[in-house]
């Protein structure tokens, strides 16, 4: 065998397992890419129904997906691009699910989903992603702690305005030990929710009861 000839084996030889390696990564990425689909659609469909009034919530993945509105003025609820939430109604009851960003968390932008429903009330605040702290600012996640249920069933009214804080500075919701920034950022962002409800057109007409 000439060396030009052991050249061009080598080289095919070297193709071939290119081209090998190439189709395996590219099929193994398209039978995983549905399955990871698969399991983000079905982690949201998780978050949604904890956050929906009881009465509300379908086991009908793709109906509660795809009942989605065009928020208005995104940017009041901290994202930079247009986005979408979440309406469901059923008789007599409807309710509302907003995502959330606040970028005042202790390590970054912290996304969370808020339910509210056609009387104003908080059906639900589930944290969806975040990068705080583990072991500490992380108990704003519910599987942490129960401390995120602490919004449920609260309204615009519920509280002063002022009582919208943590307990070290002057508000109703206790803190964390050595963590002030993450629950505050939450906080903030919650009652912020609850007035964008109040304040923009929405495909929910929110009747508060009087208090």
């Amino acid at each position: 065998m000439t060396l030009y000839q052991s050249m061009w084996r080598g080289a095919l030889a070297l193709g071939t397992f290119a081209l090998v390696t190439a189709g395996s990564v590219a099929l193994t990425r398209a039978l995983t890419a549905e399955r990871i689909e698969q399991h983000q659609l079905a982690y949201q469909y998780r978050q949604l129904q904890a956050v929906l009034p009881a009465s509300l919530v379908t086991d009908s993945q793709a109906s509660l997906l795809e009942d989605t509105f065009e928020l208005p003025e995104p940017e009041r609820l901290g994202h930079r691009a247009p986005t979408h939430g979440w309406y469901v109604h059923h008789a007599d009851e409807a309710a509302v699910v907003l995502p959330v960003i606040t970028h005042q968390g202790y390590s970054g932008a912290i996304h969370l989903l808020v339910g509210i429903d056609h009387e104003g009330r908080i059906s639900g605040v589930r944290v969806t992603r975040h990068q705080e702290t583990p072991g500490l600012g992380d108990a704003i996640e519910r599987q942490r702690s129960d401390w995120i249920t602490r919004f449920d069933g609260l309204t615009r009214h519920s509280l002063p305005p002022e009582s919208w804080a943590v307990r070290q500075q002057g508000g109703a919701f206790d803190g964390f030990t050595g963590a002030t920034i993450t629950p505050s950022a939450v906080i903030n962002a919650v009652h912020d929710a609850l007035r964008y409800a109040h304040e923009v057109r929405l495909p929910i007409t929110i009747e508060e009861p009087e208090t």
